[in-house]
């Protein structure tokens, strides 16, 4: 069967031989009964030919090997999908350290809060079947540059994964243009609604790394104390930094006998593009340090840590901690990549009620203030049966949202957008 589609792919002539009309584009399209051809007429849709998974060419739209939570989850997402696909291309921001050499896949062709123009021309001349955009507001701060990127994509399948759900309504702005939308929770998909958005939205869990068993076996107790604790991660506010430090204390003053030694570190990243909030934040946490005085249970080092030192710190620690803090007029839902790292590493991981983590209620304990943390934390020391229900629930998460099953949920997308 041939179908004729104009400038916008919609269906207005079917045949079955060849549609030669001015101003229209014909394909050769799929076997269908003469009787259903009027069905597909008016149809607003890709025309051509379902591809397989394992012919499909897919672009990727992000930034890449940048000190960077999203630039992390595009390499993990590109790794486990490359097997599974004819070819794949990144079109990545341009940055002034990448944190490794790039592959060959990696055309670096634009640069934040600039027009985009020219690396959409770049990303529709390879010719792609399948178009994954990660988003994050920072990422692309100018409205006026994602829309026009959404407008030159519009013939093309393509899903933005919007990690950052907001209930601003400046940000809708945005958000309401995607045609198909990829959030990492229910939470998201709720929010968006909640704030007039009638797109696709598709919710695909973030998908979670495993490492061999050679990989996290612990290490020995450099810190030499059975009650270390370890956060990392970069720098701003709302990671509940000094929530831990209130904790640190409290245990510290109510039961001296036992945390005496308790130690806590914070791993405090930097990135070029907030240096002056990490210095800030480091800076309010040194005078808490100091006013609480728990000096000889807390550090704090700020620098960028790599995968492999992260992998020897969390192998070392006894408990990983996440208390992000809630703020009322900044509200993200969302889900967190670091978290994931650390329950890969398998020992038992503490959050928050932070929505970031709504994904892992009924997985990790998700305390909500300083006092129901140091409760929990005394906990996971205290009885052995509560600390192995949690790394048990951990295990059980991991296996049913590793980075491949992930891959395979954005693969599926390719098959819901070309009908």
């Amino acid at each position: 069967m041939w179908v004729a589609c104009d400038e916008n792919n919609v269906i207005v002539a079917v045949a079955d031989t060849p549609i030669n009309i001015k101003g229209l584009t014909t394909h050769k399209f799929k076997d269908l009964p003469q009787k259903e051809w009027s069905k597909w007429l008016g149809r607003g849709i890709v025309a051509k030919e379902k591809k397989k998974v394992s012919d499909l060419r897919v672009a990727f739209i992000c930034n890449w090997n940048d000190p960077c939570g999203i630039s992390t989850y595009s390499k993990y997402l590109l790794t486990a999908i490359q097997p599974k696909v004819s070819d794949v291309a990144v079109f990545s921001e341009i940055v002034t350290n990448p944190t490794s050499d790039d592959e060959m896949f990696v055309r670096r062709c634009w640069r934040r809060g600039e027009s985009m123009t020219s690396a959409i021309k770049s990303v529709l001349a390879w010719k792609p079947d399948l178009v994954i955009v990660q988003h994050e507001f920072g990422i692309f701060p100018k409205a006026t540059y994602f829309l026009q990127m959404l407008q030159m994509l519009e013939k093309v399948p393509y899903a933005v994964t919007v990690h950052s759900v907001y209930e601003h309504l400046d940000k809708s702005v945005c958000t309401s243009a995607i045609k198909n939308i990829v959030v990492h929770s229910d939470q998201g998909e709720q929010i968006l609604r909640k704030v007039g958005n009638n797109s696709r939205v598709f919710v695909i869990p973030h998908g979670c790394v495993q490492f061999d068993e050679k990989d996290r076996t612990e290490l020995w107790n450099i810190f030499q104390t059975p009650y270390a604790l370890v956060q990392f991660g970069f720098g701003f506010f709302y990671k509940g930094v000094d929530v831990v430090l209130d904790a640190v204390a409290h245990l510290k003053k109510e039961q001296p006998d036992k945390y005496q030694d308790i130690f806590y570190l914070y791993l405090c990243s930097d990135n070029s593009h907030a240096n002056h909030i990490h210095a800030q934040y480091y800076n309010f946490l040194l005078k808490k340090i100091e006013e609480l005085g728990i000096q000889d249970n807390a550090a704090i080092i700020r620098k960028f840590q790599t995968d492999q030192a992260i992998n020897n710190y969390l192998r070392t620690a006894k408990i990983a901690l996440f208390p992000y803090v809630i703020n009322p007029h900044n509200t993200v839902y969302g889900a967190s990549g670091a978290i994931r790292i650390a329950m890969a590493n398998g020992i038992p991981v503490i959050a928050s009620n932070s929505h970031l983590f709504d994904d892992m209620e009924g997985v990790i304990p998700r305390p909500s203030n300083a006092m129901e943390l140091a409760q929990e934390i005394d906990k996971v020391f205290s009885s052995h049966v509560h600390r192995e229900a949690v790394l048990g629930r951990i295990s059980n998460y991991i296996a049913q949202n590793t980075w491949d099953i992930c891959a395979e949920r954005y693969l599926q997308l390719y098959h819901e957008m070309v009908t």
